[in-house]
């Protein structure tokens, strides 16, 4: 059975607790708030505040990115069920909040690496974006199933596509254009999305995930605003096929 997480690890959970559940005995799950209108806010908060992620998976297939696309699809889904039976205390397909946060994990690391990568701006039938993509996913699924509530093993997925992102650029630095405007409003939200969870790290201050509905919808904000800046600032042109030519 999956260990309780301990130290930093447990950051990533709220309302722990270890106690027997189907499709996840004996590991880690979710307890619910004590009262039935925390129950049913919280479940709105933490599940509704994910369909912000819908409009950014719209659009990175308008771009041609059906893989981001697919990725965010299956992080706001597994996110919603997962924070809405951690919420009301019950199960979907059989499936607990234990397994529901399993996946949502899952998904929310390989989006998170797809958004990373994108800014290498490698050409969308590129033989290396497919092989990072596949990578990414072997990666990220080896390191959550054997250590799903260490935070190590959710850093460690993270930080290899950073690397190999920061290697992609500087290789292709000379061929590579953003939308700038988009890339601020990008950063902007990203340092509103990182406030927002650590906030929300504190259950007792946050008994209504208010601040992690926050979370939800400037990382959905961040992850639109990564596409568009990726995407670069020629309308109708590929941004790898844009080169930085002086005048």
């Amino acid at each position: 059975s999956s260990p309780l997480p301990r130290g930093g690890a447990s950051r990533f959970c709220v309302f722990c607790a270890r106690r027997e559940g189907p499709g996840f005995s004996g590991g880690v799950v979710m307890v619910p708030p004590p009262s039935r209108e925390d129950m049913v806010a919280q479940a709105w908060v933490t599940g509704f505040t994910n369909i912000a992620m819908l409009p950014v998976t719209i659009q990175a297939f308008s771009y041609g990115k059906h893989y981001e696309g697919i990725m965010g699809m299956m992080a706001m889904v597994t996110s919603s069920l997962y924070h809405t039976c951690q919420s009301l205390d019950i199960t979907f397909l059989t499936l607990n909040e234990g397994r529901w946060h399993h996946m949502d994990n899952v998904f929310a690391i390989l989006s998170l690496m797809a958004m990373s990568i994108g800014f290498a701006q490698l050409p969308l039938h590129s033989v290396w974006r497919e092989l990072f993509h596949a990578a990414s996913v072997g990666v990220a699924v080896c390191a959550q199933l054997a250590y799903p509530w260490d935070v190590r093993f959710t850093i460690g997925p993270l930080v290899f596509s950073v690397v190999f992102t920061i290697l992609a650029v500087a290789l292709r630095w000379k061929h590579l254009r953003f939308n700038r405007q988009a890339g601020m409003i990008a950063i902007v939200s990203f340092v509103c999305a990182v406030v927002c969870f650590v906030q929300g790290l504190d259950d007792q201050k946050d008994r209504m995930r208010l601040w992690h509905g926050g979370w939800h919808i400037f990382v959905s904000l961040f992850s639109g605003f990564s596409l568009r800046a990726q995407r670069g600032p020629a309308k109708g042109v590929e941004p790898s096929d844009v080169f930085d030519k002086s005048d």
